[in-house]
């Protein structure tokens, strides 16, 4: 079971943190977070590069836990594995930072 866990990691991370950037987004959007003024930015694009940036961190942490698995198939399975999720969420989460909010 570890093994599986190991190496789905990473892209289940991704699937969640897609989901929840989605969510977040459309929650956002229909709430007005946009329109809230805060620290130089609005709550919405807050919230969201927030939570982009603690995907990211998760996923890092996972390409040095799945680094310290013993040598081998399963050390290379999982570095992958995170090393994709990592990718995926720097590229699907792109656009929280990149685009406007609610246009």
């Amino acid at each position: 079971m570890t093994f599986l866990a190991r190496a789905s990691a990473g892209l289940m991370l991704w699937a969640f943190g897609f989901s929840l950037l989605y969510a977040l987004h459309g929650i956002g959007c229909a709430g007005g977070w946009d329109e809230v003024a805060m620290a130089g930015a609005t709550l919405f694009r807050w919230a969201l590069v927030g939570t982009w940036c603690l995907l990211c961190l998760g996923a890092v942490a996972l390409m040095r836990r799945a680094w310290a698995a013993p040598a081998g198939f399963e050390r290379g399975l999982g570095l992958v594995s995170a090393l994709a999720g990592l990718a995926a969420i720097l590229v699907t989460g792109a656009p929280v930072v990149l685009t406007s909010a609610c246009a």
